[in-house]
């Protein structure tokens, strides 16, 4: 698919909208850019809390998952590595959940193809596995391969 004529990127915190079109169009837009914000920022939650957020408490928002940022990478190996350098990597994870901070960074690959990289980085001695028997196979870097 190739690029529109004119882009436009506007960055807010750690949103980003990305406008393409014809010049005119992309200018005319600009105009709702307030209610194109708006509407970014309520779909993503962005400095507000959700209703179930505020009724839920302290205790069950301090359960959320937090994954780390690592830098954008087309290599699967390379994401996983970063994770696991990490102080989240630090506690032994599971594919699911190493699965789950890949698309939190907005990286995305199939789970066969992450568990044919796992394996492979365990073989070169990167990384380490073990199986636990209630959460399965868990990840960590390993000591020498870091």
């Amino acid at each position: 698919m190739s690029r529109p004529p004119f882009v436009l990127k506007v960055k807010i915190g750690e949103m980003e909208v990305e406008l393409g079109g014809a010049k005119e169009e992309v200018l005319s837009t600009l105009d709702d850019l307030n209610g194109i914000v708006e509407k970014v920022s309520d779909a993503f939650n962005v400095g507000k809390k959700s209703k179930a957020q505020k009724a839920e408490g302290p205790k069950a928002q301090s359960q959320t998952l937090i994954f780390p940022r690592i830098p954008r990478t087309t290599q699967c190996g390379e994401a996983v590595v970063s994770l696991l350098t990490t102080e989240w990597g630090k506690i032994p994870r599971t594919i699911s959940e190493l699965r789950e901070a890949m698309e939190a960074n907005a990286i995305f690959f199939p789970k066969t193809t992450l568990s044919g990289v796992l394996v492979w980085l365990v073989k070169k001695g990167k990384i380490r596995r073990w199986k636990d028997k209630k959460r399965g196979y868990l990840y960590v870097l390993s000591e020498e391969g870091g």
